[in-house]
């Protein structure tokens, strides 16, 4: 009995750990890109023959990590795909999390909108009156303190001027000597006091560009040992920053700590980047390696004005045409001991002095000052080089060192850079950060060696470095494929997979408890402890739930219940065999332990193939399944046995009962006398005659049974807008519309475009009305592999029902470079002299001369100006742009109005970029950067729900993904069934099973097309829910799933045959028929327990797992078939003569 205690005891435990675990479930489950919305990228690497693919593949990901998600704290996967494949996955932040970022983000954006400067002060103190009033309610923006130091630095220079004036009028009398310095230092103490006054309002205002950058930065700690051996905390290069604007803005320091608190209640919740551009740029700029010289103390006569400008502008600002600031990426790596540490902190200038380069701290990280001339640097600009391999090496003592090669072109541009600079520092650097600058020892060529007294991770870290710096050149520009889910569509899919699986698991639950009674209550205990268990190790594992994750949930309750149901019916045998109730048991658990364990083992062999060769939804299906697999053994196998013994011992009850032992009737049905083995002919011939059918209508279905991922092409999910601004209802459209909207597209384009093949598109209305063609949302498939053209004329031909932002052309806005764009300087107060334009009505741009002006001309479609003004300050506010938030701006319409502009012109002042004080500055800062956000802003249109991209080669490779995972399960299920039956023909019988349950899966997804598409039986479809279901990766692991299903029902029946015939040689014709009919209770209640769960699926999951479900309910009806029509009857071999006497009634075998 303590046994027992004890081992229920740790079985609690375990399911209390794993409930532990799941909660709060919101934060501890996470969701995948298809339940929450998200995109996945799929990226292709140029690998030569010679290279290793692994190492490629795995070192390119660990520099697309340290770009893109450097403290690991985001849910961005990064996966190998095949050989030479990269699959990226970003989920879109919840709802919670966007309205926090736009709490955190307003805040930033009033600093941003309440420039103070010294110039804005010095124009202040000029004016007077209410002139002056009005703009010092401006300037304190609310702030009292600012207003109040405002009013006495307006005091404080009125008496400046006034003892000035005196002063000067003392001197023109000529006053006395002792009278003239009274005023003197009367004057300068008023001054001093004006200065202190003006620093003072300074700090009251908080630059938003600084605060950005600041939180931007990394918040982890480091640490060090200390001279006595403890270890020295180093703080994050967050708390640095902060600390900093802290002590420059000591009057703000309220205002910071409200944002902060903003930021904190942000950032605690983000778990992934806002925006799937953010991931498309981030990798798109990845990879890039260069070589510079680094500038030496007082070698460059520009250092001063340099560190000077460094700490006023930042890094971007502080160039000269020699030299510019490069991030030092990992500060940690420059110094070694506490000591040092505490030197760098103190004075980082002098400490990197002393080292020899030139070098500041701003804003919590470290720059250094490199060369920027041909002669000082090796880049891409000085032609097409890369490092062909890096790898650890020992140096003339033997010491570790890091060896690297050059490729030829490398190595001649290399040598050229270093024979003049031996002696000198030679900075590494990727994606323009400093990783490491070394001295040149000697001229270098084709190989190199860095040496140092480096750690073993530092090195690690310098030839990942290297290494990573091929990437530029291997990576794909572009992503091969592109799939994006909104997050509106991803809630419908989660709250309808949440649905299904809830009325699964009652209904499920309700038979069994009814059909067993005390028996199925521990069932369905063991059922949710089996969920409990699921739903914990996905959360422990950080595994994401998909739609085909839920599905496999689903299919875990049929797999428990089916353990549980063999359990019950060997129980039930024992009982009709006169054993007592703890007899039964303990023989039922034993007799059916084997079954379970063959059906699990062939389950989890499909979950570990799919795993190997699926996407990352795929993936997700089958870490579920598989640890459903596991799961549900632990939780019929142990805790229902636990449980059993339990209420047994303990409570004293028999938990034996069943509604066949109570209603002998239906006992007697569950034991027929079916001689199967009679109906062989008939079983045969009917099988053969639908896969027939069958086969027919797949060859003239051909190609097009295959989805885009098969095909290559484009999907393009669209989301009609609410039929009012607020209300939850939406337009809506039929199927023939949308058509009919897509073929005068394909008619309006031009004979040689591409998009002539709209005409072809398929439509599928997504949850559609009650006549099954009307919906307010729909997916349009073509083959057509320019996602961008497509998308943007598709939403361009819908602009009218969808609640998106197309993208916008005009006059010059395919230019990439600002100087081929419709980009102007300001230098006249006309407008139109400064656009080269006459206009009709003249325009003044006097308050930004010095600026620029972008000509908007011919605006396609033409746009609302606050349409225009909201585009332009929502990218404005990103992280790449902030720094432009506190620039002057505005777009004066020039033809049009403000419901439609068609001509404008944007004009934008900084007074830290004017032409005129620095033409390189101006080109940089406001040019260049202006354009780009003004294209950004326009010409990228927003998504629909989703848009999903499959290149040709990514096409390829997931039919050679589909077939690998095919042949490999069918493979390695046939070896396990010889080697577990010790017979090939059970494996054989077991195989043509599979292969006819596949087949005919198949076939009946050709006939719904069929059917779908035929305008005589569209109705039949739309009552049967029926879509034009094609196969994609989801449908194959469908596919695999009724293979690792339906093979179930094959080995119970196997195993039963086995237990019959004993000894025997062979199982003769008897033999067969009484191990089918033994089993055929198990098969009804497990086959209807499980179609019920597919059903729901089916019904209750919306068109996101319609597909999946349909395979799963066919495959699932023609495997328990198969099992007792196919797979059965090829066990027998023939050799035996029937026997003469019948099967008896309710005849049971022992074991």
């Amino acid at each position: 009995m303590a046994k027992l205690y004890r081992n229920l005891c740790l079985c609690l435990a375990i399911i209390i750990f794993f409930l532990w675990s799941i909660f709060p479930p919101e934060e501890r489950l996470r969701l995948g890109k298809d339940l929450r919305g998200g995109v996945t990228l799929v990226y292709q690497l140029e690998i030569g023959p010679t290279e290793d693919a692994a190492k490629v593949v795995s070192d390119t990901i660990e520099v697309l990590r340290n770009r893109v998600d450097p403290d690991g704290l985001l849910e961005i996967s990064m996966v190998r795909q095949g050989r030479d494949r990269i699959e990226i996955t970003m989920p879109l932040p919840r709802q919670e999390v966007k309205d926090l970022k736009a709490v955190y983000e307003n805040a930033l954006r009033q600093l941003g909108r309440t420039s103070v400067t010294r110039d804005r002060l010095a124009d202040l103190l000029t004016l007077s009156g209410p002139e002056r009033d009005a703009k010092v309610a401006e300037l304190s923006d609310g702030n009292d303190r600012r207003r109040q130091l405002l009013g006495e630095l307006i005091v404080a220079a009125e008496e400046a001027r006034a003892a000035r004036a005196e002063l000067e009028k003392a001197r023109v009398e000529n006053a006395p000597a002792a009278t003239v310095d009274a005023l003197i230092d009367r004057a300068g103490g008023a001054e001093s006091k004006q200065e202190d006054l003006l620093r003072r309002v300074l700090a009251t205002v908080l630059p938003a560009n600084d605060v950005r950058q600041a939180l931007n930065l990394s918040d982890r700690r480091g640490s060090i040992e200390g001279d006595d051996g403890q270890r020295i905390e180093v703080p994050s290069p967050r708390e640095r920053a902060i600390a900093r604007i802290r002590e420059r803005f000591p009057e703000a320091n309220q205002q910071l700590d409200a944002i902060l608190v903003k930021f904190k209640a942000y950032a605690d919740r983000r778990t992934t980047l806002d925006d799937p551009q953010d991931l498309v740029r981030l990798l798109q700029g990845a990879g890039v390696l260069s070589f510079r010289i680094t500038v030496k103390p007082q070698q460059l006569a520009d250092e001063d004005r340099l560190r000077r400008e460094l700490q006023e502008k930042g890094p971007r600002l502080a160039t000269s045409p020699e030299a510019r600031w490069f991030k030092i990426n990992k500060i940690e790596n420059w110094y070694r001991s506490a000591a040092e540490l505490k030197a760098l902190q103190a004075n980082a200038a002098e400490y990197f002095r002393g080292r020899g380069y030139v070098a500041e701290e701003y804003q919590g990280q470290y720059y250094m000052l490199a060369w920027d001339t041909r002669s000082t640097r090796l880049t891409q600009a000085e032609g097409d080089w890369g490092v062909e391999r890096a790898s650890e090496s020992r140096d003339q003592f033997n010491l570790p060192s890091i060896a690297f090669q050059m490729d030829a072109r490398g190595a001649f541009l290399l040598g050229e850079l270093t024979k003049d600079h031996i002696k000198d520092q030679m900075a590494v650097l990727l994606d323009d950060e400093i990783y490491t600058a070394p001295t040149l020892q000697s001229a270098i060529s084709k190989n190199g060696e860095i040496t140092g007294s480096f750690s073993a991770e530092e090195r690690r870290y310098l030839i990942r470095t290297l290494g990573g710096g091929s990437l530029q050149a291997k990576l794909s520009p572009e992503p091969i494929s592109i799939s994006s889910i909104g997050p509106e569509l991803g809630a419908d899919n989660l709250q309808k997979g949440f649905l299904s699986g809830v009325v699964a698991l009652i209904v499920v639950s309700g038979f069994i408890i009814v059909y067993y009674f005390g028996a199925g209550v521990i069932a369905v205990i063991a059922l949710c402890a089996n969920a409990i268990l699921v739903l914990g190790a996905m959360s422990l594992n950080k595994a994401a739930f998909s739609m085909p994750g839920i599905a496999g949930v689903i299919l875990t309750f049929g797999m428990a219940v089916d353990s549980n149901v063999l359990v019950y019916e060997r129980i039930r045998e024992e009982v009709l065999r006169g054993a007592d109730h703890r007899t039964a048991t303990r023989i039922g658990f034993d007799k059916a332990l084997s079954s379970i364990v063959d059906g699990n083992v062939t389950n989890l062999i499909v979950c570990i193939v799919l795993a190997y060769t699926g996407t990352a939804e795929i993936r997700g299906f089958a870490i579920t399944m598989g640890i459903g697999v596991i799961s549900t053994l632990f939780a019929a196998l142990i805790f229902s046995r636990f449980l059993f013994q339990f209420t047994q011992s303990v409570l004293g009850l028999r938990c034996v009962n069943m509604l066949p032992l109570a209603v002998p009737s239906i006992q007697r049905i569950l034991t027929p006398r079916i001689d199967w083995l009679r109906l062989r002919p008939f079983f045969f011939a009917f099988s053969a005659m639908y896969v027939a059918i069958g086969l027919g209508a797949v060859v003239f279905q051909g190609r097009e049974m295959l989805d885009n991922e098969f095909r290559g092409g484009t999907a393009v999910t669209l989301d009609l807008k609410p039929s009012a601004p607020g209300s939850p209802d939406r337009l809506t459209m039929t199927r023939a519309e949308v058509q009919d909207r897509l073929q005068q597209l394909a008619k309006e384009s031009a004979a040689d475009s591409p998009l002539r093949e709209l005409i072809n598109a398929d439509v599928v209305p997504i949850d559609p009305r009650g006549d099954g063609v009307t919906s307010d949302r729909f997916t349009i498939k073509t083959i057509l592999t320019d996602s961008q053209l497509v998308l943007e004329s598709i939403v361009q031909k819908f602009s009218d029902k969808l609640e998106t932002l197309p993208a916008i052309r005009f006059a010059g806005s395919d230019a990439s470079q600002w100087s081929d764009a419709p980009v102007h300087r300001v230098v006249t107060p006309d407008l139109g002299a400064n656009l080269g334009v006459a206009l009709t009505t003249p325009r003044s741009v006097a308050e930004s001369i010095g600026g620029v002006a972008i000509y908007l001309d011919e605006i396609t479609p033409p746009q609302p100006l606050q349409t225009l003004q909201q585009r332009l300050e929502s990218v404005r506010a990103s992280t790449d742009f902030a720094d432009t938030l506190s620039r002057s701006k505005r777009i004066i319409i020039l033809n049009g109005d403000e419901s439609a502009v068609r001509t404008a012109a944007l004009v934008v002042f900084d007074e830290t970029a004017r032409v005129f004080d620095n033409e390189v500055r101006w080109t940089e800062q406001m040019a260049s950067r202006e354009w780009e956000l003004t294209r950004r802003a326009l010409t990228e249109a927003q998504l629909p729900a989703s848009v999903v991209l499959f290149s040709a080669a990514i096409a390829d490779t997931f039919r050679a993904q589909a077939i690998v995972a095919t042949t490999l399960s069918f493979v390695l299920i046939s070896l396990y069934i010889w080697i577990r039956f010790k017979s090939l023909r059970y494996s054989l019988a077991a195989l043509v099973a599979l292969v006819h349950d596949v087949l005919v899966v198949v076939a009946c997804i050709a006939i719904c097309e069929i059917i779908y598409n035929t305008p005589a039986t569209e109705g039949v479809a739309r009552t049967l829910g029926l879509l034009p279901f094609r196969i994609d990766l989801n449908m194959i692991a469908a596919l695999l799933t009724i293979a690792g299903y339906s093979l179930n029902d094959t080995i119970v029946i196997m195993d039963r045959i086995r237990e019959t015939k004993g000894k025997s040689a062979e199982a003769d014709y008897d033999m067969i028929n009484t191990a089918v009919n033994q089993t055929l209770s198990r098969t009804v209640i497990t086959g209807g327990s499980t179609l019920f769960s597919c059903l729901a699926l089916y019904v209750l999951g919306g068109e996101g797992m319609r597909a999946f479900a349909f395979a799963l309910t066919v495959g699932l009806i023609v495997g328990t078939y198969s099992s007792v029509a196919v797979a059965a009857p090829l066990v027998w071999n023939g050799k035996r003569s029937k026997a003469e006497e019948p099967v008896a009634d309710g005849a049971l075998v022992g074991r």
